[in-house]
Order: C-alpha cells, then structure tokens, then sequence
C-alpha cells in the first residue's frame, strides 16, 4: 500500500528565508527558484525513521521548492517497497534505498536504472551480547540475527566474512526481520550477535560492537544507498530528476555540517513518535565523522562494477551487464552542476 504527500510550491516558499541561512551556514550556492509550471515528480520513500528524518528535514528546509519541483512523496512500506512502486508506474523515483536487489530486478527486466548514490557509507556493524564475542572470527558457531536470506543484512554478512577470510558456513545466521529486530533479538538473548544500525551505539543495554565490524570501514567499496528512477522518467522527466537530485544534494551537504544540528534535532522529533536523544545522537555523530552522503550524487563505473560482482558472488545476479544497460549518471552529473 502507498501513502502519497504533495510538498507544494506554497508550502516550500514559506520557508524560503530559512533556507537561505541554511544553504549559507553550509557553504552551497543558491539554487534556482521555485517557478510556476514546475515539474511534478513521484517520489518513493520507505517511512523508516531515517528516512522519515530525511523527509521533515527536506520539509523544514524547503529544497524542493527552492529547486523548482512540485514534488510528491510515494510513502511505500517493505524494503522493496520504493522500487515496487516505481516498476508499477506509481512512482518515478527513489532518492534514498538499501534495497539490494535493484541489479537482480533490472537484470529480470524492470525497466530502472541506478541513478545516483546517497548515502555512500554503510551506517551497520555488527553487535554482541554478553557472551565473549571480541572479534568476527569468534562468530564460529554462534547465531548472528539478519533479516531474509541474501537480503542487505544478511549479504553484507556473507561479504564481511568473506573479505576477512572467515567462512560463513560456520556461522548460524537467523532472520530475525528488520535491523531493529536484529537488534532487539540479541538484547532478549534471542540471538548471540546481529548486524544493525550505528542508531544503537549507545544504548545502556549490555550489547557491545564487535571489532572489525564496522561495515563503513570493512566494506568502503560498497555504497550503501543508491538512488534509481525509471527509465521513463530518466527520458520524459530529465529536468524534474536533475532537479529533485540537486535539492538532495543541498540537503546531503546541509546535513553534514555543524550548523545542520538543531535542524536534525527537530527533523528526528516530528519522525520518532517516541524520541530517543541517545539514538539521535549516535547518527548525528556518525553523520559529523564519516560525513558518509555523496556530495556529488554519482556512482562510478567501478562502484557499480564491484556491486556487480558482489551480488554475482554471493548468487543474487546471473552476470555483469554493461553499466549503460543498468545506470544512468547524467542526472546526477547535471544536479551537481547547480550545485558547484
């Protein structure tokens, strides 16, 4: 099921004095102005709590009408749920998604293509209870908590394990649902270890990282959010996507600056319905140090190369297709453009 929300031209105006302050505290040019007749363009979000963070904040910041587009957010549940929506025509793009199956899908003929990347690092590691396990290879034998078989917990997993040399076979894997579930699972004892979000780190629960499994530094070649749009709206909608990427990618650079905080703060108290200032923490740190958005929203042919080459690894995708056949920088490449 899709919820849709229209940010229009009024909304975003309102606030357009704010934005300026905001797009000058993170040293970005001004954008172009919002215009009558601006494209109209769908966009899938997954309400996950980053997500819906990103969402009040590209809301209380006003990029979409700054940038000049009529934009209306897909809300769209399931991991899949943004490309779903998308494949269904009732979405044109994903600015935001984990989802790791988007090479699979267009391989059995979805007509989408890769478009970008957003958040470059992976925000995950891996966490233990109180149960001895130091290291990845103290995992032998032990039950880690992931989500379905192959898919993102448990693929960067199989990965992770696999560049440091340890065999997976050895580790009994769970699913045990979302990465909040993973996490929950080791807490109640359920699991011994789980992959979860960098959102936990400090939490007062007995549950500690692992060494070595910091998945932004394990795994640097893997970017963890990319971006895709249908193939129709790359051709028909060229100027609503450039514009869509650029008010993202005022936001990306926004948000990892200092004088994004408050502003952050805010945005995660209208999408948590119980606010949690600890987690909130734990990813605005990690924001601040890893400064893990792209800045210039593109993927490069080896980025998507070792995607490729990953998933064919672990038996999610048959074989490598050309880049031209799975990805569509020239967006991207224009939104960074307006942004320079």
């Amino acid at each position: 099921m899709t919820r849709k929300f229209n940010y229009n031209r009024r909304q975003f105006l309102c606030n357009s004095g704010v934005l300026g302050m905001s797009l000058a505290a993170g040293g970005i040019a001004a954008p172009l102005i919002a215009r009558a007749g601006a494209p109209r363009i769908r966009i899938a979000s997954n309400p996950g709590l980053e997500n819906a963070t990103l969402n009040a904040l590209m809301l209380q910041q006003s990029y979409f009408g700054q940038f000049g587009v009529d934009a209306q957010i897909v809300e769209t549940h399931g991991a899949s749920g943004p490309f779903d929506a998308i494949v269904a025509g009732k979405a044109d793009v994903c600015m935001v998604s984990g989802y790791n199956r988007v090479l699979s899908r267009i391989e059995q003929g979805a007509r989408v293509k890769i478009v970008g990347a957003g958040k470059k690092k992976t925000s995950l590691t891996v966490y233990a209870g109180n149960n001895g396990i130091k290291t990845l290879s103290d995992l032998e034998g032990k039950s880690v908590a992931v989500g379905a078989p192959l898919g993102l917990l448990h693929a960067l997993m199989l990965q992770l394990l696999k560049e440091k040399g340890i065999d997976a076979s050895t580790v009994n894997f769970v699913n045990k649902g979302s990465n909040a579930d993973c996490y929950r699972a080791v807490v109640n004892g359920e699991a011994d270890a789980c992959c979860s979000s960098v959102s936990h780190v400090n939490d007062k629960d007995g549950v500690v990282k692992v060494d070595e499994g910091d998945m932004w530094s394990a795994l640097p070649e893997y970017v963890f959010q990319t971006a895709y749009a249908s193939e129709s709206a790359i051709r028909d909608n060229h100027d609503g996507l450039v514009r869509v990427m650029a008010a993202y990618g005022a936001l990306y650079r926004y948000l990892m600056s200092p004088a994004a905080h408050d502003a952050f703060f805010d945005a995660r108290k209208r999408a948590q319905k119980r606010f949690d200032r600890g987690s909130a923490q734990a990813v605005w740190d990690f924001i601040q140090v890893q400064q893990p958005y792209s800045t210039d929203l593109s993927l490069t042919d080896r980025d998507i190369g070792y995607r490729q080459d990953m998933y064919i690894g672990l038996g999610s995708l048959n074989r490598k297709q050309s880049i031209g056949a799975v990805a569509d920088m020239s967006a991207s490449i224009a939104a960074a453009k307006l942004l320079a």
